[in-house]
C-alpha cells in the first residue's frame, strides 16, 4: 500500500488493516495438531522419569543400606564361627559359654566311623568330674599339677563320651533305648539321701552343688549312663555267660572266697568283703539287696549293678536294724571297652581336639559318677 494511498483511507481503514495484520501473524507462529499432541506424550515422559527421584527420595538409600546390612552380618557370622571354632578345636575353652554354645549348636568333638560325639557330652562330663574333685579338694591353680589333673579329666571325659555315644548307637541299631520312666526311675533312687527322700528343689541343689549340672544335664547324665548299662547287658555275652556259670558253682558251694578263686584267671572276676555299711550304702546297690536278704549266710540272685558296670552276687554275713555286712562276687562288663579299644586301635574314632594326654581316663571308665556322693555333705 503506498504512502499516497495510506494518506487517502479513512480512520476506519486503517484500523481495520491492522486487525488483519494481527491476525496473519498470529496464523503464522500456531502448530498442526499432530505436533502438538507428540510434544505432550515427549514431555510427559521426560517429566515422570526426572520426577521419580523427587517422589521417592529415600529409595536409593535403602537399596545402599540393606546391601550394606547383609554385608556387615555375613562379616560377623564369618567372625563369630571363627571366634567358636577357635575357642573349642584350638583353644580347648570349658567355660559354660562354650559349653551352651555347643549345645545349640550340636557340635561333634570326635566321630566313631559314622557315630558323631556330642561336644556338650565331653563337656558335661568333663565340667561334672572338675566340680566334684574341686568340692572335695579345693579348685585347681595355674601348678602344673593341676594341669596335668585337668588334662586327665579331660581324656577321661572324652573316653566316656565316646563310649557312650558307642553304646547309644549300638542300641538304636537294636530297636531299644533308654526310656523317661527309667531315667526317672534312677533319680528317685538317687533322691533318696541317707535313708531320707529329699524333695527336688533340695535334690536340684544337691546336683548343681556336686556336679554343677542343670537337672535337664543331669538327666542326659544318666541317659548315657543308662545307655553304656542296657547295651553291655544286650551284647556282654562274656559276662552272662561267666556270671551263669559262678551262680551254678555257688549253688554247691557258697564260699565266696573259693569260687572267686577259681575263676581267678578271667580278669572280669572280682571278689571284696564289706562290712557295716549303711543299707542305702552308694556301692551299685549290693548293700540294699544284702540287706533284703533274710538271714545270714543267705545269697542272692545275680543282679546288674546300679551303676551299670556289671553283675554282682552278694552273700549276706551280718545285719542289724541299720548296717549291713556282706561279700559280693563281680563280674565287670567289658563288651563296650573291648569294641571301643578295637576301634581305636584300628584308627576308626578320629577326635577333633588334640589332647596332651593318650591313656588317661581309661581306667575307672565305668560310667558310675552318677553313683557318686549326692549327700551335699
Amino acid at each position: 500500500m503506498s504512502h499516497e494511498r495510506m494518506k487517502r483511507m479513512s480512520l476506519k481503514e486503517k484500523i481495520q488493516a491492522r486487525k488483519e495484520k494481527k491476525e496473519e501473524k498470529k496464523a503464522e507462529k500456531k502448530p498442526s495438531d499432530s505436533i502438538t499432541q507428540k510434544n505432550i506424550e515427549e514431555s510427559r515422559e521426560e517429566i515422570l522419569a526426572k520426577g521419580k527421584k523427587f517422589k521417592y527420595p529415600f529409595q536409593y538409600a535403602k537399596h545402599r543400606l540393606m546391601f550394606n546390612t547383609i554385608l556387615i552380618g555375613l562379616v560377623a557370622i564369618a567372625a563369630f564361627t571363627f571366634v567358636g571354632w577357635y575357642q573349642l578345636y584350638k583353644a580347648q575353652s570349658t567355660s559354660e559359654v562354650v559349653y551352651r554354645f555347643t549345645k545349640v549348636f550340636g557340635l561333634s568333638v570326635a566321630e566313631i566311623d559314622n557315630i558323631k560325639v556330642r561336644f556338650s557330652d565331653y563337656l558335661m562330663l568333663y565340667r561334672s568330674s572338675i566340680t566334684s574333685v574341686e568340692r572335695q579338694q579345693g579348685a585347681f591353680d595355674n601348678s602344673e599339677e593341676s594341669k596335668q589333673q585337668k588334662e586327665f579329666y579331660k581324656r577321661q571325659a572324652l573316653n566316656l563320651a565316646e563310649d557312650y555315644s558307642f553304646a547309644m548307637a549300638k542300641l538304636d541299631e537294636a530297636g531299644d533305648a533308654v526310656t523317661e520312666a527309667e531315667i526317672d526311675e534312677v533319680i528317685e533312687n538317687h533322691k533318696l539321701i541317707d535313708g531320707e527322700k529329699r524333695s527336688n528343689e533340695a535334690f536340684e541343689g544337691i546336683v548343681r552343688d556336686n556336679f554343677g549340672l542343670s537337672m535337664k544335664d543331669y538327666r542326659r547324665l544318666i541317659m548315657l549312663t543308662l545307655a553304656k548299662k542296657k547295651a553291655s547287658i544286650k551284647f556282654d555275652e562274656d559276662a552272662k555267660k561267666t556270671i551263669e556259670e559262678i551262680k551254678a558253682v555257688l549253688a554247691t558251694n557258697s564260699d565266696f572266697e573259693k569260687v572267686a578263686q577259681q575263676f581267678g584267671e578271667n580278669s572280669a572276676v572280682g571278689y571284696e568283703i564289706i562290712e557295716d555299711v549303711e543299707a542305702t550304702n552308694l556301692d551299685s546297690g549290693r548293700a540294699e539287696k544284702a540287706a533284703s536278704l533274710e538271714k545270714v549266710g543267705d545269697v542272692s540272685d545275680y543282679f546288674v549293678s546300679r551303676g551299670g558296670d556289671g553283675y554282682y552276687i552278694v552273700k549276706l554275713l551280718a545285719k542289724d536294724e541299720n548296717k549291713v555286712s556282706y561279700a559280693s562276687i563281680s563280674v565287670r562288663f567289658n563288651w563296650v571297652d573291648n569294641e571301643m579299644a578295637k576301634l581305636r586301635k584300628d584308627g576308626h574314632v578320629k577326635e577333633k581336639i588334640d589332647l596332651n594326654t593318650d591313656k588317661a581316663g581309661e581306667e575307672n571308665n565305668s560310667g558310675e559318677a552318677v553313683e557318686g556322693d549326692t549327700s551335699g555333705n
